[in-house]
């Protein structure tokens, strides 16, 4: 055993078994980079003499996965100098944010307390300052990941942090998921599958865990991981041992055993191949000096496995091993994947999508795009459990196969070149699925689709693809057999590839939201409490992930009713908080899409929030910017793509859109964390100026008398806007009379008399026919009390002259109808004492 002295372990500098062990991932293992002339190949000489494998023997084994070649490398790395890549790479110098990243990525999705970093960064003896430097290091490390392009990753949780990180973002947690990939196929007896994915783990480590990172309790975790590796390299060797690369491993087991001469699975190991080589003696002096320095150091024998392959090897009974490399399976033995999410909530109505979406899927459409169906809805409207119950129901169907990924934002990347990574980074983990090493991956976009179309031909499998932002991301992944289907879905409108099959999801109506809560919650519990039940099924707007969030939060909680939970949910300012519940996060859902809006939608719809009606004009969203009408409408109409809008009838300036209630109060939310008071206030302003606008020129155009103006002061809007709105003056006025009755009370609580009873007037109508209403009385008798309460003499006479003249023209019509009654023989109505009901009298004639 290289003449190792007895005795201790020699001290080794730092970094010195990371070398040691790359000898197994970067060469050791593979014949095309040669052995020395004992191990029986040399790259220049060939075989030796009489060690030259037998004719036919045409096995190499594959080529080895160099770090810097892993086809899409994790955004966070701490196998090796701590590292962060996004859009660029960023370097974390101070360590003060190493050691706070560090602990972070270690126990990624989990809280970190700020006394657990503290400890880690000053142990026993921290500062007076500490925890505030603790903050000022999480401050700068969120600003770094936002400049890398990942977004805002850091959140603060009660008295601690948790960093939001994928499995597939760190290193740490791709290798342990390799290494578990490995030991499955190892124990399944597949020992090509197995080393392939080992290799892969052992390629992403660069050096020490977290080199340079300076901290005790880190170092512990390094050892940890340290020590993950290792039993990796030993399960990596026991692979290649069963693949018959004997003579190939032993040079590298040589070497890690001198590294740790106490490790008895590597002296093991290096006894099998040594022994398989036909090097019986070296495999028996392997033993003995490993005995030697357990007696001398430790006064410890060797383990019966151990003892129990030295006595076989004496005895000749120890399994020789394969003569020649194993070569490959047939055809590779093309893994089938299995990849679709359980189902995790019963499934209720759309039979009728189902039955269409099984029909498409299952019919011989040809190829291409004919076999795609995509299914798209706002968030939250139920997309996914429509895909994932189709896609189960088919899989009998697909018998080569079934892939699922996720396109939702997926390394918090942006823009057109993030969405192209984000399908590039899911080509490689189908092609990964499918059997494809790394290596054999291409790097490029193109060359991974391309690969992947080929992989698929000849081969039945359904494909499911979630929350796609556009065709362009769809459409590397559309099959180019006639054989694959793909199911994908999106809320973009426009994310159908041509020739593809488009569902439209709506949300539940009420009838579909009562079978979904009897199905999530017992239909005992929602025919116990009907009224409650259809109350909270129009408080979520019959949004499946709403109602799955509150039914959420009854199944933990048997001991509420529906109408404990409904009493909560009536208050808009938290009825989002009250749909959360358990991974349930229905303001997550919402946000996704805002998320990506430009600039201008973003102010948009926050600025919708501050409208009182679900239902809006199109023209009012130049007043909410403050901008010219084309603007506006672009801006109105990415929210619309955005599936945060709706339209729902009339075209042109003169189209009405809707907001879903729950956008609603996150809108209200977003703009009163982002914009400042007075400037929500100037956009209210503006949308009573635009009303007022309008409705002096819908009283220039149908002539007659105008109503006062008043001092308050218009918004003008563009003429062809103004043309197209009033295309029939007095049909306006009973089109918008909802929403400027809104207005009038919205002006009323936000102080604007001015505005108030000037919109008031105008509602009344021409001639003030529309003050006979009861809501137009309502909403006048606000706009009265503001007006008292500024002190608005004019808008006070005003609003009393047409409730009096009101009163006057019910009176006039009372005496009317008294004297047609009398005329007919009817009834009569007779004024009433006060306080007692109408009586009526019968005159009868001779």
């Amino acid at each position: 055993m290289a003449g190792r002295p007895q005795g201790a372990p020699r001290p080794r500098p730092q970094g010195e078994a990371v070398r040691t062990l790359d000898l197994i991932t970067d060469q050791g293992l593979d014949a095309e980079h040669g052995f020395n002339a004992d191990q029986g190949f040399n790259a220049d000489q060939g075989f030796n003499a009489g060690q030259r494998p037998a004719a036919g023997a045409g096995y190499r084994a594959p080529a080895p996965v160099p770090p810097g070649d892993l086809a899409a490398a994790p955004c966070f790395r701490v196998l090796g100098l701590m590292q962060v890549h996004g859009r660029e790479q960023v370097l974390v110098t101070a360590r003060r944010q190493q050691v706070v990243l560090a602990l972070l990525l270690l126990n990624a999705g989990r809280l970190v307390s700020l006394d657990g970093m503290v400890d880690a960064l000053w142990g026993a003896g921290p500062p007076a300052t500490a925890r505030a430097q603790v903050q000022t290091a999480v401050s700068a490390l969120r600003r770094l990941l936002d400049r890398a392009g990942l977004g805002e990753r850091i959140r603060t949780r009660g008295v601690g942090y948790v960093i939001e990180v994928d499995r597939h973002e760190l290193d740490l947690t791709v290798f342990e998921d390799l290494v578990g990939r490995g030991r499955a196929a190892l124990a399944a007896g597949a020992p090509h599958l197995a080393r392939r994915a080992l290799r892969e783990a052992l390629a992403l480590w660069r050096g020490e865990p977290m080199a340079g990172v300076d901290s005790p309790v880190l170092r512990d975790h390094a050892v940890r991981a340290a020590e993950r590796r290792i039993e990796a390299v030993e399960d990596c060797a026991e692979a290649e041992l069963r693949l018959g690369l004997h003579r190939e491993v032993a040079v590298d087991l040589a070497a890690l055993v001198a590294e740790h001469p106490l490790r008895e699975r590597f002296v093991g190991q290096l006894m099998t191949a040594l022994h398989r080589g036909g090097r019986r003696v070296e495999a028996l002096a392997a033993y003995r000096s490993l005995r030697s320095t357990l007696v001398a150091e430790l006064g410890l024998e060797p383990g019966p496995e151990l003892r129990r392959l030295h006595q076989d090897i004496l005895t000749g009974r120890a399994d020789p091993g394969p003569r020649e490399p194993v070569p490959p399976p047939p055809g590779g033995a093309r893994p089938v994947p299995r990849m679709l999410p359980a189902r995790t909530a019963p499934f209720t109505g759309r039979a009728d999508v189902l039955a269409a979406l099984r029909a498409r899927l299952l019919a011989d459409p040809g190829s291409g795009a004919a076999g795609v169906a995509v299914i798209t809805g706002r968030g939250g409207v139920g997309k996914s459990a429509l895909a994932l119950e189709a896609a189960h129901a088919l899989a009998p169907e697909f018998p080569d196969g079934q892939l699922y990924a996720g396109l939702a934002d997926r390394a918090g990347r942006g823009g057109r070149a993030g969405r192209a990574a984000d399908t590039a980074d899911v080509l490689e983990g189908f092609l990964r699925a499918l059997g494809f090493a790394a290596a054999e991956i291409p790097a490029d976009l193109e060359g991974r689709a391309a690969l992947y179309r080929s992989a698929l031909a000849g081969r039945r499998v359904l494909t499911v693809i979630e929350d796609a932002a556009d065709e362009a991301q769809i459409r590397p992944l559309v099959p180019g057999a006639s054989h694959g289907r793909l199911i994908v879905t999106t809320r973009a409108r426009t994310a159908a590839p041509p020739g593809a099959a488009r569902y439209e999801l709506d949300v539940l109506d009420t009838r579909g939201a009562l079978e979904l809560l009897s199905a999530l919650l017992g239909p005992e519990r929602v025919r116990a409490e009907p009224r409650e039940a259809r109350e909270l099924a129009a408080l979520c707007g019959g949004l499946q992930l709403a109602l799955a969030g509150a039914a959420a939060r009854l199944a933990a909680r048997p001991h509420w009713t529906l109408a404990d939970l409904v009493a909560g949910l009536r208050d808009e300012r938290t009825r989002l908080d009250h749909l959360g519940h358990h991974g349930i996060d229905v303001r997550a859902s919402l946000r996704r899409g805002y998320a990506s809006l430009p600039p201008a939608a973003r102010r948009l719809f926050g600025r919708l929030g501050l409208l009182e009606t679900g239902t809006c004009a199109a023209w009012l969203a130049a007043p909410l910017l403050d901008d010219e009408p084309r603007t506006a409408a672009e801006a109105l109409e990415t929210l619309v793509d955005a599936r945060l809008v709706d339209v729902v009838g009339g075209t042109g300036a003169a189209a009405r859109y809707r907001v879903h209630p729950l956008a609603r109060l996150l809108a209200r939310e977003l703009l009163a964390a982002k914009e400042p008071p007075e400037e929500r206030k100037g956009a209210l302003r503006r949308v009573f100026g635009a009303w007022l606008h309008l409705a002096d020129e819908a009283a220039a155009r149908r002539g007659g008398p105008c109503p006062p103006r008043g001092p308050a002061a218009r918004w003008p809007l563009a003429e062809p806007v103004v043309d197209a709105v009033l295309a029939d003056p007095r049909d306006w006025y009973a089109t918008e009379r909802t929403a400027l009755l809104a207005a009038v009370r919205q002006a009323a609580a936000v102080g604007e008399a001015a505005h108030s009873w000037a919109l008031a007037v105008a509602a009344a109508g021409p001639g003030g026919d529309q003050a006979r209403t009861a809501d137009w009385r309502e909403a006048g008798a606000c706009a009265l009390r503001a007006a008292q309460r500024a002190g608005d003499r004019a808008g006070e006479a005003a609003l009393r002259h047409l409730l009096v003249a009101r009163a006057a023209r019910d009176e006039a019509d009372r005496r009317t109808a008294a004297r047609q009654a009398r005329t007919r023989g009817r009834p009569e109505p007779r004024r009433a004492p006060a306080g007692q009901p109408a009586l009526t009298r019968r005159e009868h004639t001779a």
